[in-house]
């Protein structure tokens, strides 16, 4: 008898009729999680593994925003506690959960989400195997991530909103955990890992004077980034609190990056990176992009490297100039150590058997002539003070050889 009653107790829901129940399951859903539900199809209840209503395909909105339609769902899954099952309109709602299926998102969708995180209190969210697909305002895919589990809850014994994502990006494995301690709300703290390559990003973020302040910490390649910056609606500013000094394998960001307009200004510096490290990724993302961007990034990269282990360079730095929808290299040098400053132009990128080339026309400006002789090993035959030096150079990033070619003393380089 006491089996019966159980078994009858919970397949009660199945008598219902859900014809018209998707506008009181909206109701529930919007209050809830603060999302509306429309265009419902198909309704039906299932007991196991646990109770759980089922609809076969509806459309998802933000509450808030009841024109951006998010998902058009196929079998979305709203899982129920099991008290009050008799009576359809006392069922409460535990989860939602959507599983294999594809989100089309543009950037109001990301601003509606924000939006969501900033200023809801819900209950839990969960996706398991979707695809996100990225589009620009011409509904142009820009980029596709996958997203294996992704949670996104209230903890009410805490008083904490957290969002927990494991995906995939760029190939890259990505692990991001956020959260909003409600003990003190104006503040919220996020990490990201992604692995191949293993980056680490943690992020603290505080509301003050209308204004945010942020502290970020980066680690990449043993190297740890520490940026401190605030920002509103018309700007982002890096800055080094106290003026600080650089610590053993970390590096420095300062400047600004205007909004409207947009326009960056802003200087980095690395320490304890391998030369080959930073020439690579940056000649690999130039090729990438084929030495273009976009029409409104505009600005100056002033990328320094002050400490690296090479036995003939030292100070590097990179002067990366966007603008016109192309990325330049003007006035970027080394330090050729004892000898003197090496200037080199905007650099021509290439393939050749498969292996990308990178050539450059280089000026030596020469400070110390007879350490010059004394490296090269060149007798000197005349009284010609050698003061400047040109010279074409090809850097095979794949293998890390060098080429030289066309040595001149006057300004005129072969293009052969």
């Amino acid at each position: 008898l006491v089996v019966f009653l159980f078994l009858f107790y919970f397949t009660a829901p199945t008598y219902y009729n859900y014809d018209e129940y998707g506008e009181e399951l909206n109701e529930k859903v919007s209050k809830d999680f603060k999302l509306n539900l429309k265009n419902i199809k198909g309704i039906k209840y299932l007991i196991l593994p646990k109770p759980h209503f089922v609809i076969e395909e509806c459309d998802i909105y933000f509450a808030n925003n009841p024109k951006d339609k998010i998902i058009n769902v196929k079998n979305l899954i709203i899982k129920i506690y099991s008290k009050n099952l008799f009576n359809k309109s006392k069922i409460e709602i535990k989860s939602i959960n959507i599983n294999k299926n594809d989100f089309n998102l543009n950037f109001n969708d990301i601003k509606n989400f924000y939006s969501h995180i900033k200023h809801n209190i819900h209950k839990p969210i969960y996706l398991k195997e979707a695809n996100l697909f990225f589009k620009n305002k011409n509904d142009e895919i820009m980029s596709i991530s996958k997203i294996n589990k992704f949670k996104y809850y209230f903890n009410y014994q805490k008083k904490e909103k957290n969002l927990n994502i494991l995906g995939n990006l760029f190939g890259s494995k990505i692990i991001f955990n956020w959260k909003r301690d409600y003990n003190n709300p104006l503040q919220t703290n996020s990490e990201i890992k992604i692995k191949n390559p293993n980056i680490i990003i943690k992020n603290n973020f505080n509301f003050k004077n209308s204004k945010y302040k942020a502290e970020t910490n980066f680690k990449f390649l043993n190297n740890t980034l520490n940026l401190n910056y605030n920002f509103n609606e018309k700007y982002i500013n890096f800055y080094n609190p106290d003026k600080k000094k650089l610590k053993p394998n970390s590096s420095l960001l300062v400047g600004q990056i205007n909004l409207n307009p947009f326009f960056i200004d802003l200087n980095l510096t690395l320490a304890e990176v391998k030369i080959e490290t930073i020439l690579n990724y940056i000649f690999l993302n130039l090729y990438n992009f084929n030495q273009r961007t976009h029409s409104n990034l505009s600005g100056n990269l002033k990328i320094k490297v002050n400490e690296f282990k090479s036995r003939l360079f030292e100070n590097l730095i990179f002067n990366i100039n966007f603008g016109q929808e192309r990325i330049s290299l003007e006035n970027s040098s080394i330090y050729f150590k004892k000898i003197g400053l090496i200037n080199f132009s905007d650099p021509i990128l290439f393939e050749r058997n498969q292996e990308l080339i990178v050539k450059s026309k280089i000026k030596l400006g020469i400070n110390n002539e007879n350490e010059l002789l004394k490296r090269f090993q060149i007798n000197k035959k005349n009284e010609i003070a050698l003061k400047k030096i040109f010279f074409e150079l090809e850097y095979n990033v794949d293998s890390g050889e060098y080429f030289l070619s066309s040595l001149n003393l006057t300004e005129k380089v072969s293009k052969d």
